[in-house]
């Protein structure tokens, strides 16, 4: 009789029957519906039923069920009863654990067969990290973990194991296990414009998405790295509370989230700026200090001389700066380095000086560059009326010879020959003191008065003689 483990019975078993000899005497002998294999016609002997295939599912017993024909009956003899030949299933024990061999709690598995079709499904380790399937048919087979215990990542690599197709007997259970490690977050703090430069010294908190705080006082190593292990599946966030040394504190959280489905530590970059400083530039007068210029313009340059467009938080900078009213401007929010500035309009009344000026925005400055430039003021000449052909009196008046009679005519602002009364018409218009270049004309049109009186003169004495 053919049953399974439980006492049901088993249709579809194949035997064959061999003497003591180990001869067959008889085969494919199959299994019904109420788990019977019958044979008849054996002379009396010893004989062993030999199980040659198993029931579907079920891994062959290769246990000989042994019975006697006996050679001595009153009548028609009996049958012999071999007994009840049992199959079994296959069944199989994984022990989840951590790297120290520590039995985990909550790991959820599914098995499926060498097709990749699921056999078993949600299967969760219990405490010591125990999990027992069984009913299974010979195969391979392999565990795959779908949910790792709290803590720890998901692993990747599948478990396998095979429940061979046939056994003397009961099969043994087939033990295996498995390893968990744990989780991992690595937050890493950089230079924001430079991300190969690592920074050691930060610290920060780890909260919950709640903002209570976990654990603090975590600090970066000399690699730029915090890594915290073993987070339980949630929201977190890291919450910085001391910069390095020379950079900005930027107190916004960085979120993160732990599922038990991560096969990778989690890996966070976190930027800090360079504490950026400003620069204060007052524009004066060259030959007086504290006369203060409004109106002057300048470019800011960076060192390679590229126009800087943008200060140390990414904000937009005007093209051109303009000094006010008290002579000043600022530039607020620049990243430690070299720059120019370089003056592309003067203030009113004043030379232009395009020297660039070089300054350096140190790392950690507290306080402004404080720049003071200076315009030279422009030499205007005094504006005036006169031209060429005038001249001036020792009276500071404008005079002009008159052709033909010899005499001096003074001239206004529009000056006129007064032929009638000969007389001279004064101009208010006076050189002033240094005005040289008035006061050559003047003295040349002396002489010629001087010598033209002189030739008139002599004129005049020619024509009484005659």
């Amino acid at each position: 009789v053919k049953e399974d483990a439980e006492g049901q019975k088993l249709e579809g078993a194949v035997f064959k029957i061999v003497d003591d000899q180990g001869n067959t005497v008889q085969e494919e002998l199959t299994s019904d519906k109420e788990g019977k294999v019958t044979a008849s016609g054996l002379v009396p002997g010893r004989y062993a039923f030999v199980e040659t295939k198993a029931p579907e599912g079920y891994v062959l017993n290769t246990e000989r069920k042994e019975f006697t024909i006996s050679e001595s009956a009153e009548g028609k003899p009996k049958s012999a009863d071999a007994g009840i030949a049992i199959n079994y299933k296959g069944s199989v024990q994984l022990t989840k654990v951590d790297q120290d061999e520590k039995g985990l709690a909550g790991a959820i598995f599914k098995i499926v067969d060498n097709n990749g079709n699921t056999v078993r499904d949600d299967l969760v380790s219990k405490e010591g990290g125990k999990i027992e399937v069984d009913g299974l048919a010979p195969g391979s087979y392999q565990f795959v973990e779908k949910q790792a215990p709290d803590g720890y990542l998901l692993s990747e690599s599948p478990v396998p194991f095979t429940i061979k197709a046939e056994h003397d007997g009961q099969p043994k259970q087939v033990e295996v296990t498995a390893v968990n490690i744990e989780n991992r977050v690595v937050l890493t703090k950089v230079d924001q414009h430079d991300k190969e430069k690592v920074l050691q010294g930060a610290e920060f908190n780890l909260t919950d998405a709640n903002g209570k705080v976990l654990k603090s006082g975590l600090t970066t190593d000399d690699k730029g790295q915090i890594t915290v292990h073993g987070l339980k599946a949630g929201e977190y966030q890291f919450v910085e509370t001391k910069a390095p040394v020379n950079y900005s504190l930027d107190k916004t959280p960085i979120s993160f989230k732990i599922t038990n489905t991560e096969t990778k530590p989690i890996e966070i970059t976190a930027e800090n700026i360079l504490t950026p400083g400003d620069v204060k530039l007052t524009k004066v007068d060259q030959d007086d200090k504290k006369a203060v210029l409004e109106g002057a313009e300048f470019k800011l340059l960076d060192a390679s001389g590229k126009p800087v467009k943008t200060d140390s938080y990414g904000k937009g900078l005007p093209e051109f700066w303009k000094t006010n009213q008290n002579g000043q401007f600022t530039i607020k929010g620049l990243a430690p380095g070299r720059y120019q500035l370089i003056e592309t309009k003067a203030p009113d009344g004043y030379k232009l000086d395009e020297t660039p000026i070089v300054f350096t925005i140190e790392k950690g400055q507290p306080k402004p560059v404080e720049i003071v430039a200076s315009n030279q003021k422009l030499k205007t000449p005094t504006p005036s009326n006169d031209t060429p052909d005038k001249h001036v009196k020792g009276d500071g008046q404008h005079p002009r010879t008159d052709g033909a009679d010899g005499h001096v005519k003074t001239n206004d602002s529009h000056p006129k020959a007064d032929d009638t009364a000969g007389h001279t018409k004064t101009d208010n218009s006076l050189p002033k003191t240094g005005d040289t270049d008035s006061t050559v004309p003047v003295m040349i049109g002396i002489l010629l008065l001087l010598a033209g009186g002189a030739m008139a003169h002599v004129s005049r004495k020619k024509q009484r003689k005659a």
